[in-house]
């Protein structure tokens, strides 16, 4: 494992996770939760939607957490789990690539963190 390219695969998804946690909640959460038609107009699921955003936040911010942890040596780092969170992040970005068709910038972000991240296991 490329310890330099974990290292920056780790710095990518911090990255990633803040601009999702603050933009993100800037840009399309804020206004979302502002409406009160119908079922917005409710605290239960206007709760859930903050909550459901800001868990793909703190998930983010785990996995980049455990790719420095393997980079830095403080634990044995599995392959295994390295190669699902570079073919997951590589697999988010591409969809996000094709269902905003190349309009919003997290389909390349994403892409190429997962790439970075499975490269760690081959350089």
């Amino acid at each position: 494992m490329n310890s330099a390219l974990l290292y920056l695969g780790s710095i990518m998804l911090v990255g990633i996770a803040l601009f999702h946690g603050v933009m993100g909640q800037k840009i399309l959460i804020s206004p979302l939760l502002r409406q009160r038609a119908g079922m917005m107009d409710e605290t239960m699921p206007r709760t859930m939607i903050q909550f459901g955003w800001q868990v793909g936040t703190v998930l983010t911010l785990l996995a980049a957490l455990y790719l420095f942890l393997v980079a830095s040596g403080d634990t044995g780092g599995s392959m295994t789990m390295i190669f699902a969170i570079g073919l997951a992040f590589v697999g988010m970005g591409l969809a996000n690539a094709l269902l905003t068709r190349l309009k919003h910038p997290g389909g390349f972000l994403l892409t190429a963190t997962g790439l970075v991240i499975l490269t760690s296991l081959y350089i």
